[in-house]
């Protein structure tokens, strides 16, 4: 399984993030609004948690975890997306958006180049997503690309009780939404 470097998600690019960007994924990943709507970011978020984590990334590839950097047109880095292949039977797509890029459209972009980069360079039958119920825009997200609500769970999240949305799309139903052209 190879997933390619850069994919072209129209409105974003995603590439691999380097050590150059760091301190954007710093910058943005450090907003505490952007961390609180992510189950994985930290915060506060260390010094140096950045390129720590950029530096964790040929290995992750190698082992089924790629991440990119979400890139406006422009060049500007907006956000990260990953894709999980394995170890799981089915694929996982995240994503966090920076703050001042919220609401434009490049969660759903890198979203939907994500999903179907997985499905069109591996073997995998479906993929799931996670969401912060309190987090409506993941849901949204995540809904205009297809995925449905499978199950809730309740999880420990920054020292309190949350709700944690799980969402699925397969092959088949990914597929028939791009011949219908509403995947983007």
């Amino acid at each position: 399984m190879e997933l390619p470097r850069s994919i072209d998600g129209g409105l974003v690019r995603l590439r691999p993030l380097t050590q150059r960007d760091a301190p954007a994924v710093q910058r943005l990943a450090g907003d505490a609004g952007v961390a609180a709507m992510t189950s994985t970011i930290p915060h506060p978020y260390p010094p140096g948690a950045a390129q720590k984590w950029i530096g964790t990334h040929a290995r992750g590839r190698k082992e089924g975890d790629a991440a990119y950097g979400i890139v406006r047109s422009d060049g500007t880095l907006v956000g990260a997306l990953g894709l999980r292949v394995a170890p799981n039977p089915h694929g996982n797509v995240g994503y966090w958006i920076g703050r001042p890029y919220w609401g434009q459209g490049y969660a759903t972009a890198a979203a939907r180049a994500g999903i179907d980069t997985l499905f069109t360079h591996t073997a995998l039958a479906w993929l799931m997503a996670a969401h912060l119920a309190d987090n409506p825009g993941s849901a949204r997200v995540l809904a205009k690309c297809g995925m449905h609500e499978v199950a809730r769970l309740q999880v420990a999240h920054r020292g309190r009780n949350a709700t944690l949305v799980l969402r699925r799309i397969d092959r088949i139903a990914w597929t028939a939404a791009r011949l219908r052209g509403t995947t983007g």
